[in-house]
């Protein structure tokens, strides 16, 4: 059993790759008209590791007159010229070939000022130049893309998932069910808070509290004994401290709807099926979680995968931790 419990650890260590409060691949487009008449200027803002050096897919009557690239620590810049001979029209768009998950796209390229968020057909994404205002879209359409969107972030989430996964460890029944809907409460919260402006903190301290928040509640699991979990005043100790790690992990959750380009129209829509979302994403890897301790029960491994995990939590959550308090601080200087 302790070969198994090894394996599991140093598995967890060999993918303790960094963990962001943003795991979408977000892009940022501007075009807007150029010096010389029929020509547009178009920045692109895209993750590094999207970076290709493909051509446009361009209308009829375009083509590129300059391409200018900077690359960055994690992003990289387009500033690209394109030549017309022809106005631009209606149903004239720019396919770009980076596979963002998403975009925000500003235009004035017809003399109207258009904003929106944009998501990827795949594996592009085309920039409709030729729109003279944001598309809208139907509930239904907010619904499954916000919603959908919120399953990914949290089931790609390795720093959020931790948590949860040493909530699934620490307890079990009734007062499981209790911590989960407390952590789901603070994070909701501090989500709408952050996402109205309500609350403003900078980011990258809050990525390093909320790596903090998993080796703390890994140690808090470890040192747990049954025979303790039966006092109240332990459990609503543990209660306010899941409550206020919640709040913190909403406020990474904020971060990435932000980053979406959320359409006004849609902030308070996508604002709640995006929460949703992550709540469906969060009620499944519990439920997987309890799955595999179920299974590992049958063969007597249970003890030994729930330290190896455990254990393997909280490692990577201290790395975590000192990799975001390093980032950030030489950053700064």
């Amino acid at each position: 059993m302790m070969r198994h419990a090894l394996l599991i650890l140093l598995l967890a260590l060999g993918f303790s790759a960094p963990a962001q409060a943003d795991v979408f691949l977000l892009g940022d487009f501007t075009i807007q008209q150029g010096m010389e008449p029929g020509s547009f200027d178009l920045s692109a803002s895209v993750p590094s590791v999207l970076a290709s050096d493909k051509p446009l897919g361009l209308p009829d009557g375009c083509h590129e007159a300059s391409r200018d690239k900077l690359t960055e620590s994690v992003m990289t810049r387009y500033s690209i010229t394109i030549a017309c001979d022809r106005s631009i029209q209606a149903d004239d768009a720019i396919v770009t070939p980076w596979p963002v998950d998403g975009a925000t796209f500003l235009s004035t390229a017809t003399g109207t000022r258009v904003q929106q968020a944009l998501q990827s057909d795949g594996d592009s994404l085309s920039l409709p130049i030729g729109e003279v205002a944001a598309r809208t879209r139907t509930l239904p359409q907010v619904a499954v893309e916000y919603t959908w969107q919120g399953i990914v972030h949290i089931l790609g989430g390795w720093d959020h998932l931790a948590f949860v996964l040493c909530l699934c460890l620490l307890a079990h029944g009734r007062f499981l069910l209790l911590l989960v809907t407390t952590f789901t409460i603070g994070h909701s919260l501090s989500l709408a808070l952050a996402f109205f402006d309500v609350v403003k903190v900078p980011v990258p301290p809050v990525e390093a509290v909320i790596a903090l928040s998993i080796a703390f509640m890994a140690r808090e699991a470890i040192r747990a004994r049954d025979d303790e979990m039966t006092d109240p005043r332990r459990r609503y100790r543990q209660l306010a401290v899941v409550a206020g790690f919640g709040l913190l992990h909403g406020l990474g959750f904020a971060t990435v709807l932000r980053e979406l380009g959320v359409a006004p129209g849609e902030r308070l829509s996508g604002l709640l099926f995006f929460n949703g979302g992550v709540e469906l994403g969060q009620l499944i890897f519990v439920l997987c979680v309890l799955a595999i301790m179920k299974l590992a029960s049958l063969f007597d491994y249970d003890r030994a995968v729930r330290q190896a995990a455990l254990y393997g939590a909280g490692i990577v959550g201290c790395f975590w931790m000192i990799e975001r308090v390093v980032g950030f601080t030489m950053g700064a200087a």
